[in-house]
């Protein structure tokens, strides 16, 4: 699971409550998570394939519990050659 930041300077690959995050979501076995992608406290959730709404929930409940509460879901498509 990657993260990113992004807040209009620039991008950074190590933001603590990023890291906390995904930490929070691999203890609850989240595992088709592409990318976690915050932007000004706006969460993009890039998954690897199509979520349950229990994933969600469970993105949605540790996004809030650090006090954010904007979020996107998008789902990417790799297509193998």
């Amino acid at each position: 699971m990657r993260i990113l930041r992004t807040c209009g300077v620039g991008e950074s690959y190590a933001d603590e409550r990023l890291k906390l995050l995904r930490g929070m979501l691999k203890y609850h076995n989240l595992k088709h998570i592409y990318m976690l992608h915050d932007h000004k406290g706006n969460l993009c959730v890039i998954w690897e394939q199509m979520p349950k709404e229990e994933e969600k929930e469970l993105v949605k409940s540790a996004w809030e519990f650090l006090s954010e509460y904007e979020i996107e879901h998008k789902l990417i498509n790799f297509n193998v050659c």
